[in-house]
């Protein structure tokens, strides 16, 4: 059987995504197999496409890209078919941007009831890797003040929202544009990144969405023994800071991703989606998400 899809053939500018009638995958022991609804676009996305992470982890050809979907299960092993859900798919293995996708049935998490297809594929990956850098990476604890750069952004709402929620003090280090809409998120400070510097006490660590060179000077005033933890591919130079920053990878984990659905369906974290387009319209999409600035999620529909 076959589906619709998008796949490249080799690394390249958005312009190697080609769409077109792929073999429909069969599910494993283990798995389900979802039709899709809907695919968020994410940065990593046109990373792995331009061949950036190929060194170390080099995908075979054809490959589908794409790690957050929404849609509803079929057949396979786990779950009854008809029940709408989302997952963080394997970031090696992908395949979001498709008809249908097999997932390992522990990645699954059931749509709670009133959120769309479009926002709950827009939470995985974003949110897991948001909640993780504050939970796991720092493990920030109440009465600790953390800098949290992009905080504003897919990432980093849902760090700003899980600092929050352990009674963590926030300095948001963000665009100068975007400074009042970090405070309405509830960060209690707030930086114009590159253009601010900290005056305050050190921080007890740092929470990265950013990289780079900016970044880099503002972590100059992490205390002693403090962690810089960073989801950025642009790197934080480390000389002069008091610490080594390193990189988080994100892990699956459906029962987090479950508590982050509710949290975006009860309006507790707000989830932006600038555009919804058809699948054939992939490349374009990675476009506009490698340029930045679209103010939200880009949303693929099969």
């Amino acid at each position: 059987m076959t589906m619709r899809a998008v796949a490249i053939r080799g690394y390249g500018g958005p312009e190697v995504l080609e769409f077109g009638t792929w073999p429909r995958p069969e599910p494993k022991p283990g798995e389900m197999l979802v039709e899709i609804r809907a695919a968020a676009v994410n940065p990593a996305d046109g990373k792995w496409r331009a061949g950036m992470f190929a060194g170390y982890a080099p995908v075979s050809f054809p490959h589908i890209l794409g790690y957050d979907v929404a849609g509803v299960t079929v057949g396979g092993e786990g779950l009854a078919p008809g029940v709408r859900v989302a997952a963080m798919l394997d970031p090696f293995t992908k395949g979001g941007y498709a008809e249908y996708v097999a997932v390992a049935a522990d990645r699954l998490v059931a749509i709670p009831e009133g959120l769309s297809f479009e926002a709950a594929a827009a939470v995985p990956t974003a949110g897991l890797t948001g909640a993780q850098l504050v939970e796991r990476a720092v493990d920030a604890q109440p009465g600790q003040r953390i800098l949290l750069t992009g905080a504003v952004g897919a990432v980093g709402r849902f760090a700003l929202d899980a600092a929050l929620r352990r009674g963590v003090h926030v300095v948001a280090a963000v665009r100068g544009a975007r400074k009042g809409e970090a405070l309405a998120l509830g960060a209690a400070q707030v930086i114009a990144l590159g253009e601010e510097d900290w005056c305050g006490a050190p921080f007890d660590h740092v929470v990265d969405t950013v990289g780079g060179d900016a970044v880099a000077a503002l972590c100059r005033h992490l205390r002693p023994g403090g962690r810089i933890a960073t989801a950025a591919t642009t790197p934080i130079d480390p000389q002069g800071l008091p610490a080594i920053p390193e990189f988080y990878a994100v892990a699956a984990d459906a029962g987090r991703l479950g508590q982050l659905l509710d949290a975006v369906r009860n309006g507790e974290i707000a989830v932006p989606i600038a555009r919804v387009m058809p699948l054939e319209d992939a490349a374009e999409a990675q476009r506009l998400t490698d340029a930045g600035g679209a103010g939200g999620k880009i949303i693929l529909i099969p």
